[in-house]
């Protein structure tokens, strides 16, 4: 049996579908993320630009720390608060967690129309919200270090790896569409007439 090149199957038997339901799902989940982030960016945004930590989230967090037998007090949070200030640590996360999601808000709503722009708007918006993210919490943990009881620092430095770790998840879900094939296919999709002649 010489002749196995005519037993093979067409190559286009198995090219890969285009799906239009996976980047749709993923771009409901990064438009979910990126409101996420606009939230947590403007409370930081807002920290940045207060003299003194709101009251009302003040004594949340101190009840809290105290139910843990974690003696804080009021003044102390508040040096802290003012730290973190001057520092830029507040403006750096807020910032960068606004920019990023309002672009991966902006990308997921160009990825729900299946178009191509709106995979590279949120893989850079979620980079940019991961660098920034991380960057600003861990600038925080630092000034934790320094003013604060230990175990209030490794809460502050558990919550950057948890930030970090959540923008990640963000930077890959970005990077499903154009990194699974059918997901590809169906992105900005263009119709192609073919005329056979007899």
């Amino acid at each position: 049996m010489n002749g196995d090149e005519g037993l093979a199957p067409p190559a286009s038997l198995f090219a890969p579908r285009p799906d239009k339901k996976g980047p749709k799902t993923i771009a409901i989940l990064l438009i979910m993320g990126a409101i996420l982030m606009i939230l947590v960016g403007w409370g930081d945004f807002r920290n940045s630009m207060a003299d003194d930590f709101p009251d009302a989230d003040l004594d949340a967090i101190l009840d809290n720390y105290q139910n843990q037998e974690i003696n804080i007090t009021a003044e102390e949070y508040q040096d802290y608060h003012d730290k973190v200030r001057d520092d830029g640590a507040y403006s750096v996360r807020g910032y960068t967690l606004i920019f990023g999601g309002i672009l991966v808000l902006i990308g997921g709503i160009l990825l729900f129309r299946l178009n191509l722009l709106g995979v590279k708007l949120s893989l850079a918006g979620s980079t940019i919200g991961l660098l920034g993210g991380f960057g600003g919490t861990w600038m925080m943990t630092q000034v934790s270090s320094e003013m604060l009881p230990q175990e209030v620092t490794t809460v502050t430095e558990l919550m950057s790896y948890l930030c970090g770790v959540c923008m990640a998840i963000c930077v890959a879900l970005a990077a499903l569409p154009i990194l699974n094939a059918s997901a590809r296919a169906a992105l900005n999709q263009k119709v192609e007439l073919v005329n056979e002649e007899e």
